[in-house]
C-alpha cells in the first residue's frame, strides 16, 4: 500500500494501525558543535481516540514532536507514521493533503490569516476540501458557537483578544473531519473556564 492509497477518500484505514506512531525518531538542528538534538530515539504509539498531553520545560522538544507528527518537519532518522503511512516517504503534495484533510493543528502562534475574518478563517479548511460556501459558513458558525464565540465573527483577528483568537484557531483545527488533532499550547491564552 502506498501513502496515497492510505489517504485517498475511498481507501479504508487499517483498524489495527495506531493513529500516530514514532519509530526510532531523531530530529536535530544544526551540525557539528552547533548541533542541537530536539528528539532522540523517540518511540511512541497512540491508538485512535486517545488523548495525550506532552509536558516538559521550554526547549525540550515538544513543538518539534508536534511538527514531526503533522508532517511540518521530517525526522533526521526513524519513521513517523500516521495511520500506518510513513509521512517522510510522502511527496510534499501528499503531506499537504494529509495536513489539509486529516490533521487539525492548533499552532502555538495561532497562524490565523489576518486578511480573513474570524468565520472565514474557520471556513477555509472546509472550502479547500470543496464544501460549498453556504454550508462551510454554517459549519464554521456552529464551531465558533461551540468555542463560545458568537459575536462579531465577521471581524478580523486583530479585533479580538488573545484568548478569543486562540478559540478561533481551535475552531479552525476541529471544524472538518480531522482524525488527528495536534495542539501546541492550545490553552495558553485562555482563562480556566474556557480551558476546561
Amino acid at each position: 500500500m502506498t501513502a496515497t492509497d492510505t489517504f485517498s477518500e475511498s481507501a479504508p484505514t487499517s483498524a489495527t494501525a495506531p493513529m500516530l506512531e514514532f519509530r526510532d525518531v531523531v530530529k536535530s538542528y544544526g551540525s557539528g558543535a552547533t548541533e542541537v538534538r530536539a528528539v532522540t530515539d523517540m518511540n511512541l504509539s497512540f491508538p485512535a481516540g486517545q488523548f495525550c498531553a506532552v509536558m516538559g520545560p521550554s526547549g525540550c522538544g515538544k513543538s518539534t514532536l508536534l511538527h514531526l507528527a503533522g508532517a511540518l518537519e521530517s525526522p533526521n532518522a526513524g519513521r513517523v507514521l500516521v495511520e500506518g503511512s510513513d509521512v517522510s516517504t510522502m511527496s510534499a503534495v501528499e503531506q499537504a493533503e494529509l495536513r489539509r484533510r486529516h490533521v487539525g493543528y492548533v499552532f502555538q502562534q495561532l497562524n490565523l490569516i489576518p486578511a480573513l475574518t474570524a468565520i472565514e478563517n474557520v471556513m477555509l479548511p472546509l472550502e479547500l476540501d470543496g464544501v460549498a460556501t453556504k454550508q462551510a459558513r454554517a459549519r464554521a458558525a456552529d464551531m465558533l458557537r461551540r468555542v463560545d464565540l458568537t459575536h462579531h465573527i465577521d471581524r478580523y483577528p486583530d479585533d479580538f483578544s488573545g484568548g478569543q483568537r486562540q478559540r478561533i484557531a481551535i475552531a479552525r483545527a476541529v471544524v472538518g473531519d480531522r482524525r488527528l488533532l495536534l495542539a501546541d499550547e492550545p490553552t495558553g491564552a485562555l482563562d480556566t473556564i474556557s480551558s476546561d
